[in-house]
């Protein structure tokens, strides 16, 4: 059971009580949470985590929310979210971000600086965490050369993970495993001011605000031996998906691999549309397609979901 008073001394971030979630999600969609925390900074994360963490309550870390599916009965848990942990530093050719750092700031200030080398790194991600931790799940992504640290919460202490012991961490999925608290960057000095990566897709850079976007609601498969690579996208767009719907959720006419939520669209809607699409995929190619997107609330709530 959780204790009002307890967490009001434990924790110096704000803390709200049943929050509604729809706002934060690339969606738009979902119910209340019944407590919303806003840790100030990393040691305010850690003691979040691990009070929820040591009792065996209900909880999510949440970044941009881009692959966010709430049920409108909403979640019965707790919602600790990283939007204080933004800062970005700059010291040379170093660069430290804190897990809840927004890719597009990080892009636009090592830009500023006349640094370049991050590449991919992020892509389709909205936070630094939720870039470290896979999310986009895309097959040699996260092979980020400029990456030099990344510090953790491990069994309730921070550790910085180097060299191989984060090239281990990383495995297939990132640190999916893991609780981010920043990262390093060992970046290189361009000529002139460097030309930013072109921004990923966020909700927050959609200008229509009649409907929402998610992120990306497939991983890309690996490549099958025998076969040539295909993006969920390239597949999605030849089964001719792009643009189909379900009630209020549409597979966006721009990117095959995003739904809009055209105003009116309910979780069940974007649930459908993302069974329905896995079905055609693996007709037609033999390829089970891996969802994104994560679904709480409803009976969804016994889990710790890192970095949505």
């Amino acid at each position: 059971m959780i204790s009002t008073q307890e967490l009001f001394r434990l924790i110096k971030g704000p803390i709200a009580v049943a929050e509604p979630l729809a706002p934060y999600t690339g969606l738009r969609i979902g119910g209340t949470a019944d407590y919303f925390i806003k840790p100030r900074d990393r040691g305010d994360l850690c003691r979040a985590f691990g009070y929820f963490r040591e009792r065996g309550l209900p909880f999510f870390i949440l970044g941009r929310g881009s692959r966010l599916v709430v049920h409108e009965e909403g979640f019965r848990g707790t919602v600790i979210a990283t939007h204080y942990l933004d800062r970005i530093a700059v010291d040379g050719e170093v660069v430290e971000a804190d897990a809840g750092a927004a890719i597009s700031d990080l892009t636009d200030c090592t830009a500023k600086a006349s640094l370049g080398g991050l590449g991919d790194f992020g892509t389709g991600a909205g936070t630094v965490g939720g870039a470290l931790c896979r999310i986009d799940g895309t097959p040699g992504r996260m092979a980020c050369d400029c990456l030099e640290w990344v510090d953790v919460l491990r069994h309730g202490r921070t550790r910085r993970l180097r060299n191989g012991e984060l090239q281990a961490g990383m495995g297939k999925r990132g640190l999916g495993a893991e609780v981010i608290l920043g990262a390093g960057f060992k970046l290189r000095k361009v000529s002139g001011r460097a030309r930013p990566a072109a921004p990923a897709i966020t909700p927050d850079a959609v200008p229509v605000p009649s409907h929402a976007l998610s992120g990306r609601v497939f991983r890309d498969p690996d490549p099958r031996h025998g076969h040539e690579p295909a993006t969920a996208g390239e597949l999605l767009d030849a089964c001719g998906l792009r643009g189909s719907s379900c009630g209020g959720a549409q597979f966006s006419d721009s990117d095959a691999n995003r739904i809009l939520n055209n105003g009116n669209a309910s979780s069940g809607d974007v649930l459908e549309l993302v069974r329905h699409a896995r079905e055609a995929v693996r007709q037609r190619f033999g390829v089970e397609l891996e969802p994104g997107l994560v679904l709480v609330g409803y009976n969804r709530n016994g889990t710790h979901v890192p970095f949505i």
